[in-house]
């Protein structure tokens, strides 16, 4: 199995632990995914201008740490023009079972109904 392929798998899971298509209708987040210099495999959620955020955040970067079996989230607001204020916060070691409250804390979106 390519990088290509596993890190789709790892994509594919963890948009299953977020709600799946009922997170995709809840949130209207454009999903992509790409591999960080470390090999990670990265979920972006790229959230619609239209909709009101906690700190006007419309960028959510997944990371899937493999060695740690552990996930890193970065809250973005990308129209920050200072490159260093841009990340609002940034969690580490989060389990998957704590994936859905810290988008819908950080976020104040709600995942499902």
């Amino acid at each position: 199995m390519t990088n290509q392929e596993y890190a789709k798998e790892i994509i594919q899971a963890i948009y299953t632990q977020l709600g799946g298509s009922k997170f995709t209708a809840m949130t209207g987040a454009k999903l992509s995914y790409s591999i960080n210099s470390k090999n990670q495999p990265v979920l972006h959620c790229k959230l619609p201008t239209d909709i009101q955020t906690n700190n006007n955040i419309n960028l959510v970067l997944i990371t899937y740490n493999i060695g740690l079996d552990v996930y890193e989230y970065t809250f973005i607001n990308s129209r920050i023009t200072d490159t260093e204020k841009r990340i609002i916060k940034q969690i580490d070691e989060v389990y998957a079972d704590n994936l859905i409250p810290y988008f819908e804390q950080e976020t104040g979106l709600y995942c499902y109904l």
